[in-house]
């Protein structure tokens, strides 16, 4: 089936939103095949390959420290790998794509065991930069690759996070019980280093306008809400803790990240700030910003929803109490970090937004924020009981199903330019790898909206 590039117009209706969601199918297959296609082309590099450059259409030069296939992405390796664990198990439910099924396996087999070996060798630990052989790498001041061991003691970071995740997501679809076991250790390691604040970033910042370094005082969001869908696919498996532990980070997030029933009088119902300081207030920058990364908080809405509609069902009367009294923000949160965002010019939602001045700080708009606002979206609209919540819900959808066609290529394995500026003009700016998203951002996202599309 053909990508048919559908728009929706202002007045969507059912209809519309299911043509759409063929769309969505046809755009997870299409990466994923390329994506299973690139891993297949040497068997002694097990690892997800998506060294593509997305303006060029070009692979990225061999030699290259950043971009090149000696720089494997912690990051991307655990994403990679629940993305085809993600849509294999999609598939397989449908009945469908049983030949790419099977490629995927082999391909979910050999990254799965690759990043146990990593792992194994370096504390149980996984980085954001490493070598073929597992050995993590920064950069120097020539951006050049600089080895180094990881202590006994090194905190967990993203790369564990995702990777754990990952690993878990693979090891669960294969039917691999002792890699199970292990992912699920690992899960549990990183949750606990998030709850006492020992996390931290290993982000190594490849765009001077979104540093990431981590700074004292200064306690970010991210981890606790990508953490949402490890306890999302904890609890569809079944492990006993998963809703207790969901619901541990959407309380921590609502509660200190989230402007809810006038908290702060001087920020607005449902604003959602990226980081507190040590007295758990939104983090005020030397000149004066609060800051905001919208889609960050787009896609915890879209994160929490998909928990909680895990949760719900195996929830007893107190933990149900607790879900229903959290999802009852979850639109409210979506309108407002939606249109604290939005740029409806050149269609995307920027980067950075300043919530006193009310104003946009980085007008760069990264392609992830949209698929995963899509699925808040869809979550959202599936349970709004108004009127004014289901138009609002509708808005959003439309809106970001719109703007994503503008990254799309449709000559391009219909993946999306990473980041297009506030002109509309794709740009070579990198929103955290150089590597392209493997269907982590895009696929499982879409994957999510399109259940809950046809259902409505």
């Amino acid at each position: 089936m053909p990508y048919r590039n559908v728009h929706l117009p202002e007045a969507t209706s059912t209809t519309h939103l299911r043509a759409a969601a063929v769309d969505y199918g046809v755009i997870a297959k299409t990466m994923m095949e390329a994506i299973v296609e690139r891993c297949e082309r040497d068997a002694d590099y097990p690892f997800i390959d998506t060294k593509l450059d997305l303006i060029t259409g070009r692979d990225f030069a061999p030699d290259d420290p950043i971009r090149g296939r000696g720089a494997i992405y912690g990051w991307i390796q655990g994403r990679g790998l629940e993305a085809v664990a993600s849509h294999g198990g999609w598939w397989e439910r449908r009945g469908e794509s049983r030949d790419l099924v099977d490629r995927m396996r082999a391909v979910a087999a050999d990254v799965l065991a690759q990043l146990r070996r990593m792992r194994a060798n370096n504390e149980g630990r996984l980085s954001f930069f490493m070598t073929p052989s597992g050995e993590p790498f920064r950069l120097d001041d020539a951006e050049r690759p600089v080895t180094f061991a990881v202590a006994e003691d090194a905190p967990y970071g993203f790369s564990d996070l995702f990777c754990a995740k990952g690993m878990f997501a693979a090891a669960q679809w294969l039917g691999d019980k002792a890699a199970s076991a292990e992912a699920l250790a690992y899960i549990h390691a990183v949750d606990d280093a998030i709850v006492k604040r020992t996390f931290r970033s290993d982000q190594i910042s490849l765009d001077p306008k979104n540093r990431a370094e981590p700074r004292a005082g200064y306690h970010t969001h991210g981890a606790a809400m990508i953490q949402l869908g490890a306890w999302a696919m904890l609890t569809t498996a079944g492990e006993v803790d998963g809703v207790d532990g969901g619901l541990r980070l959407i309380d921590y997030e609502l509660t200190h990240h989230a402007n809810i029933d006038g908290r702060w009088t001087h920020l607005q119902e449902g604003d959602f700030w990226e980081a507190i300081d040590d007295e758990d207030r939104p983090c005020v920058e030397a000149d004066g910003v609060i800051l905001s990364d919208p889609g960050h908080s787009l896609e915890f809405v879209g994160l929490a929803m998909k928990f909680i509609g895990a949760a719900e069902p195996l929830a007893n009367p107190a933990q149900l109490e607790r879900l229903r009294a959290a999802k009852a923000h979850m639109i409210t949160l979506l309108g407002r970090n939606f249109d604290n965002g939005y740029l409806p010019g050149p269609q995307g939602i920027s980067k950075a937004f300043d919530l006193v001045s009310r104003r946009h700080l980085n007008t760069d708009m990264p392609w992830w924020n949209l698929p995963e606002t899509i699925r808040a979206a869809a979550f959202c609209l599936s349970t709004a009981g108004d009127d004014g919540g289901r138009a609002l819900c509708l808005r959003v959808l439309c809106d970001c199903h719109n703007a994503f066609r503008e990254f799309v290529r449709p000559d391009l394995h219909l993946m999306a330019y990473q980041t297009r500026d506030e002109c509309g003009l794709p740009v070579a700016a990198i929103p955290a790898t150089a590597d392209a998203d493997p269907g982590y951002h895009t696929g499982l996202s879409l994957l999510d909206a399109i259940d809950v599309i046809e259902k409505l």
